[in-house]
């Protein structure tokens, strides 16, 4: 999935791996070498992430190749990357919960 997806969109990527065990501030890392790390168990229940949700860390961290940050531009290309996963047919996430949030979704990111 990972070289489909930088390949059609112009990225390059180094390597992209299972985040070490007993890692639970992120669910994915991506550093400026093109290395990306992923968290496959959910941090407090130890319980294997659902695929949609390891499926849209891999976009967030592949749209960080092109954009280091989470500015309007990083989101935008985040959107494009997973519009072209859910193309694919790998990106099918279930119905949205709605959720009360006192912030927006990217204020607190990273």
């Amino acid at each position: 999935m990972a070289g489909r997806l930088a390949a059609h969109f112009g990225l390059r990527f180094t390597s992209v791996d299972a985040e070490a065990y007993g890692v639970v501030q992120h669910y994915g890392i991506c550093y400026a070498d093109g290395r990306i790390r992923i968290r496959l168990r959910h941090a407090t229940t130890g319980r294997l992430l659902k695929e949609s949700s390891l499926v849209d860390t891999l976009c967030h961290e592949l749209a960080h190749l092109r954009h280091f940050d989470h500015s309007v531009r990083f989101r935008r290309f985040h959107e494009k990357v997973l519009a072209e996963a859910r193309r694919l047919g790998w990106y099918k996430p279930g119905p949205a919960k709605a959720v009360p949030r006192e912030t927006p979704l990217w204020e607190n990111a990273r």
